[in-house]
């Protein structure tokens, strides 16, 4: 069977530095991935992020080599702790190709299910749809 993996590209006008605090920073997060995140960039480190809508999910921070890899596993499921549900490993990888532009890579990856898969690849499009729109109002 092969592996369901999401993966999702853009561009962003704004420096690495910039970009890389938006997906590591708990405070830069909350403006644009959910309602809140707790949230520490440092490996083995233990948090969530919440959406008022949809619940809390519990994830672990697993590499992070700043300002370019990033490296998270969260929970399929809302509201139960990481060490008790199925998780996903989300990849993200940032290049500054150009000064004040930079691309994010992102792939997630360890999907047990076509739906989780579906929604995921759904809800990326959102959410660095929202992380872009973030920099512009900027």
């Amino acid at each position: 069977m092969d592996e369901r993996v999401v993966e999702k590209a853009v561009e962003i006008r704004a420096p690495i530095a910039n970009v890389w605090r938006a997906i590591s920073d708990p405070a830069e997060l909350s403006r644009w991935f959910g309602h809140r995140a707790e949230f520490d960039a440092r490996p083995g480190a233990e948090g969530a992020f919440i959406w008022d809508q949809h619940g809390r999910f519990a994830c672990r921070v697993e590499e992070v080599d700043a300002p370019h890899r990033l490296v998270w596993s969260w929970v399929h499921e809302p509201d139960v702790p990481f060490a008790e549900s199925a998780a996903t490993r989300v990849e993200w990888t940032l290049t500054e190709d150009r000064p004040g532009r930079t691309t994010l890579h992102l792939r997630e990856s360890g999907f047990l299910t076509d739906k989780h898969n579906e929604q995921n690849a759904r809800g990326w499009d959102e959410e660095l749809g929202e992380l872009v729109a973030f920099f512009l109002a900027k």
